[in-house]
This record gives C-alpha cells, structure tokens and sequence, in this order.
C-alpha cells in the first residue's frame, strides 16, 4: 500500500478530505496521552511505540479484533490526576485499525525492548495493495 496516499490517522484523513484513506484511530484518551506513544510510517508496516509508564504503573497491552487495547491496571496519582474528571475512563485506551489496510491478525511485538522497562513496540503489517 503506498503510504504517500493514506495518513496514519483517521482525522487527518478527514480533514484531508479522504476520511477512508487512514491506518489506525486512536481513541480520545489516547489522544489526551500523545506524548506517551507514537507511530512511525514504514514501507510494508507501522511501528507503534507506547511508553508504558506514562499511563500507569501497571499496564495490560493486547489486540482485541481490530482493536489494539491498552488497560492500566495501576495508576499513580500524577498520572490519574489528568483523568480526574472521570478514572473509569482513565483506565481504557484503545487505536483501531483499519483493516481494509492493515493486517489485523499479523501484529508482532519487537522482543529487543522490555516490557518491564516501560516500552512496547509492535508491528502493524500493511496489506498488499491488490493490482
């Protein structure tokens, strides 16, 4: 898939005019954390890289579908204070794929990093364009 015609996020996509046209839509928690994670556009997949620490002490990360989920199963009190308006929420991150260009059944995760270090990197494979 050529990456120079599809945005990474759903919004830019939207406000590009092409709201079809978009690898994942991170959910508006995500978004409130953008400083935590991040998404590097390579030629046949995508690098996401979550900072564990920064939602939480204690973090559950796994794909779900289409869905990539993030559950913070411990907070501290700095973090959760940027929820404060409701910590139910505060608890649930999610990006969903779109599977019309990502493969949703080959994430991988990069074995370099440790999780008990506080970063995960996976792997979101691109589908082939069909010709």
């Amino acid at each position: 898939m050529a990456s120079k015609n599809h945005h990474i996020f759903k919004k830019s996509a939207i406000e590009a005019g092409t709201p079809e046209l978009y690898y994942l839509n991170p959910s508006e928690n995500l978004m409130k954390m953008a400083s935590e994670w991040s998404v590097v556009d390579q030629e046949d997949r995508l690098a996401l890289t979550v900072h564990l620490f920064g939602f939480g002490d204690d973090n559950r990360i796994r794909v779900d579908g289409k869905f990539i989920k993030l559950e913070v199963v411990t907070e501290n009190k700095e973090k959760a204070a940027r929820f404060a308006d409701d910590k139910n929420d505060m608890k649930n991150f999610s990006f969903e794929m779109n599977t019309n260009y990502l493969d949703h059944l080959h994430v991988t995760d990069d074995r370099s990093l440790k999780v008990s270090e506080g970063t995960i990197r996976l792997y979101l494979s691109k589908l082939k364009a069909k010709k």
